[in-house]
């Protein structure tokens, strides 16, 4: 037994070694729906047609395969394999596939899912495959709206499943990865299989078909025994007006995968390829602006509400508060009971971007999340209303000498905009982030007495001593990740002397590409978690 599993673990070292560097386990903890222990998969004694099937699969993971020249499309691809669920053909449907889609300048990700017999467990994994890629978009250099599958077989059906089910969660949330979307952004399929299972052969009942189903590429060929699931699947697309793309070669049977001799085999790669550069275009820079700073028409409310329905944050800090995500039109969904303030001080629905003091950099920032999580635990009849001051750049001792930073005073502007506040609302709270200008050896000691002498101020200028001041941590992807855990550390301790101070956790968000500022998902996450440390302030 001892030998079987060294030369199963040998056979993966020696395969992956030329074009890997990450195996990626889904589930760190306990794996859902599983009663068996976590083991490395066993290689079946059949090889025929000189094909490495797995089963056994008791602990989910993602082989990333990256390209040595990239395409600049920023695309992911997950790769499953098929093998009727029973077993996985981890070679040719799986690496092989993988090593093409490198080739083509694309990262992929071979999905090892449950086997033999565990759908669920199957549809489990895909999901949580999509969300952890998504997690990893930096890390990897992808974009996160082009995640995408390409299933083989059985290995069809799962991403044709977890492509209909985007809304539709296949486990209870394990962390903070599973407020990620499942969504596949286009699917691939090859050769799929039971996708017919509804009544005379018809669509599969358990895929759910709407607005949010991504496009598809499907190739399958006639003399196919599971042939009839491109057609279904091809029709019930069309029908739901997704954009779809089908090929139907008159032979070639089933299970080719890039193997040569078929010549379904050599046809579907050269069909797949110029569909993939269609959905995986790399964006125009003209998109990439209108989308980075997503235009909006400003709306003011009909009417003000009442002065004792309004609670007032202020959103205080440098850029990360300020906000350096890219802005997509979610983020512009206004609510009536969410307010901000423009330019000129007048009241308006919030849309983001919200700041307004560096208008060539401003993006996406966590105040409208906060607000939208607020809104749901507080009574119905309050708003909320946000008043931006934060400036990129700006360190906490410019904050305390009321320095002009880009054009804006700082402390003075702050407490021009508490007084403006208490004009609308009572002020409930500030969210603070700022840290990386001072995250340096000069500046570090001094930063929690600089902290207690800005909170002191913070609060006198509201008025009150109780104050809560919400603070964000530094993210925990940057190059000088010493420094920036050293400011983190000074944070942490300092909300332990200040019991009205409140500490948000950063550990797993992510970064848009620049080491720097925090992606847009990872700001509306972070809005969130703003949100459920306010709500706890008040419940003590």
């Amino acid at each position: 037994m001892k030998f079987a599993l060294l030369a199963i673990s040998l056979f993966f070292t020696c395969l992956l070694s030329a074009q890997t560097e990450d195996i990626i386990t889904l589930w760190p903890d306990k794996v859902p729906n599983e009663s068996r222990p976590k083991q490395l998969p066993r290689q079946t004694d059949n090889t025929s047609n000189n094909v490495i099937r797995l089963t056994d699969v008791t602990n989910p993971t993602l082989t990333v395969f990256k390209p040595k020249h990239s395409n600049g499309s920023q695309a992911g691809i997950i790769v499953c394999p098929g093998g009727g669920y029973g077993i996985l053909a981890i070679d040719k449907e799986g690496y092989e596939i993988a090593e093409w889609l490198n080739n083509l300048g694309y990262t992929a990700f071979v999905l090892q899912y449950r086997v033999p017999k565990n759908q669920k467990g199957a549809s489990q994994d895909i999901q949580r495959a999509i969300k952890v890629v998504r997690s990893k978009a930096s890390e990897f250099d992808l974009d996160t709206k082009k995640i995408g599958l390409i299933g083989f077989s059985a290995g069809g059906h799962l991403s044709a499943l977890a492509s209909t089910n985007a809304t539709t969660s296949f486990y209870e949330p394990q962390d903070a990865i599973d407020t990620l979307s499942s969504k596949s952004n286009f699917t691939m399929l090859i050769y799929p299989a039971y996708l017919d299972k509804g009544e005379n052969k018809t669509i599969n009942p358990d895929f759910s078909l709407d607005k949010n189903t991504p496009p598809f590429f499907i190739f399958g060929t006639a003399d196919d025994q599971y042939g009839n699931s491109s057609f279904v699947m091809g029709q019930a697309l069309r029908d739901n007006k997704t954009p779809v793309e089908l090929h139907v070669y008159p032979e070639g049977g089933h299970g080719y995968g890039l193997r040569k001799g078929n010549v379904a085999a050599e046809i579907w790669p050269k069909l797949a390829e110029k569909w993939l550069k269609k959905m995986a275009k790399p964006a125009e820079k003209a998109k990439q602006d209108r989308t980075y700073n997503f235009p909006k028409a400003e709306v003011k409310p009909k009417a003000l509400p009442k002065k004792k329905d309004v609670w007032v944050f202020i959103m205080a800090g440098q850029s990360n508060m300020a906000g350096r995500g890219y802005v997509e039109p979610q983020d512009t969904i206004a609510s009536s009971r969410v307010l901000t303030i423009n330019k000129n001080n007048d009241i308006v629905l919030a849309k983001e971007p919200l700041h307004f003091y560096e208008p060539k950099m401003g993006g996406l920032d966590s105040g409208l999340s906060f607000a939208k999580n607020l809104l749901e635990e507080i009574p119905e009849n309050t708003s909320v209303l946000l008043i931006p001051t934060a400036v990129g750049g700006s360190s906490i001792s410019q904050w305390l000498g009321d320095v002009s930073h880009r054009d804006v005073k700082l402390l003075s502007n702050f407490k021009e905009k508490v007084a403006l506040a208490k004009k609308y609302g009572k002020v409930k709270g500030i969210l603070w982030h700022q840290g990386e200008s001072d995250a340096n050896p000069k500046k570090i000691p001094q930063h929690d007495e600089n902290l207690t002498a800005l909170f002191k101020t913070f609060r006198k200028s509201v008025g009150n001593k109780k104050l809560p001041i919400l603070v964000g941590e530094l993210g925990r992807y940057s190059k000088k990740v010493a420094l920036w855990s050293q400011m983190n550390s000074i944070i942490n301790e300092h909300a332990k002397g200040d019991q009205y101070m409140s500490v948000i956790k950063t550990d797993d968000l992510v970064d848009k590409g620049d080491a720097v500022h925090f992606n847009s998902e990872s700001q509306r996450l972070l809005g969130k978690r703003y949100a459920e440390a306010f709500l706890k302030t008040i419940k003590k």
